[in-house]
């Protein structure tokens, strides 16, 4: 039985059918009662969540969802009158209105969720872990249907990330360090490093917010599926896979205002080849993991 399975996977991956076999697996680990979060986690690292079930997968890693899906009906009705009362309570409050952006209004409901909600509201567009939270919310909004799922997906993602922000001072360092070793002739890095476009790109603001808002919608969630499998480390194959997807074109310009200005806007259609090279880089090195700030459980399986 295992060899009939094995053969019948290389056939499917030599005919292009792979996602056949993914399917079928990610079906399995959803119908489980009660599903095995561990189990999902891997699946994210190892292969494409498909477009299907990518929201659903992730509201279960987020603990949007509780893992026992009997309770998916009350938990869902408990996070509608959590969404409502924070609105009511932020409308009444005179901080949001008709014409505030779906961004602001989510952050100021996270932001009151945890107890933070600041009196002034001048640094809500200058201080960076701010920003980095309206990028992640205007990109979940683009790829989920409803505001509620939007908000919730985007502040659970957010808390989940912040685990991590320890390692982030380390992730610029880390892709010149890796850029060396795939920039074979090391042409790119030392054309780079004597046009200092490196210290100029906005690579902390990238890294914050996990390329939301930089990637093209349907490229950025494949990048999200390997953090929330327990990955975050990809963000640096991806910042790196972006120096060597325009290399010739980066080797052909000769300003730093230049090459930030090109790097600053990805083509749609780089997208998908850009994050495919990265995963790729992110094979290859190892699958590198990062541990989280705390030593609580990754992810929340009570849906709370």
């Amino acid at each position: 039985m295992t060899e009939e399975r094995n053969f019948r996977s290389c056939y499917y991956d030599k005919c292009g059918f792979r996602a056949v076999e993914e399917k079928k697996s990610i079906e399995i680990l959803l119908k489980e009662q009660p599903m095995d979060v561990e189990k999902l986690s891997q699946f994210c690292l190892r292969f494409p969540v498909p477009t299907k079930y990518r929201h659903y997968v992730w509201k279960i890693l987020l603990g949007v969802l509780p893992s026992h899906q009997p309770s998916h009906t009350y938990v869902s009705q408990q996070h509608r009158a959590m969404y409502q009362d924070g609105l009511h309570c932020l409308t009444v409050l005179r901080r949001v209105n008709e014409d505030t952006p779906t961004e602001e209004v989510f952050l100021k409901l996270y932001l009151l969720e945890e107890g933070n909600l600041p009196f002034e509201e001048k640094n809500l567009y200058s201080d960076p872990a701010y920003v980095a939270f309206m990028l992640m919310a205007g990109a979940v909004s683009n790829v989920a249907d409803a505001d509620i799922d939007r908000y919730w997906i985007t502040s659970r993602f957010y808390r989940y990330f912040l685990k991590f922000s320890e390692n982030l001072p380390l992730m610029p360092e880390k892709t010149v360090l890796c850029l060396k070793k795939e920039d074979v002739d090391k042409k790119l890095l030392l054309h780079l490093q004597e046009n200092n476009v490196l210290s100029s790109l906005p690579l902390m603001d990238w890294f914050r917010c996990c390329f939301a808002g930089v990637l093209p919608d349907i490229s950025f969630e494949r990048v999200w599926d390997k953090v929330l499998g327990g990955s975050p480390s990809i963000l640096v194959f991806v910042a790196v896979a972006i120096f060597l997807t325009f290399r010739r074109p980066l080797l052909s310009m000769n300003t730093t205002d230049e090459m930030v200005a090109y790097l600053r806007k990805i083509p749609e259609d780089c997208g998908d080849k850009l994050v495919s090279d990265a995963v790729e880089l992110w094979q290859k090195h190892g699958f590198h993991m990062m541990q989280p700030k705390s030593d609580s459980p990754v992810h929340d399986k009570t849906g709370t």
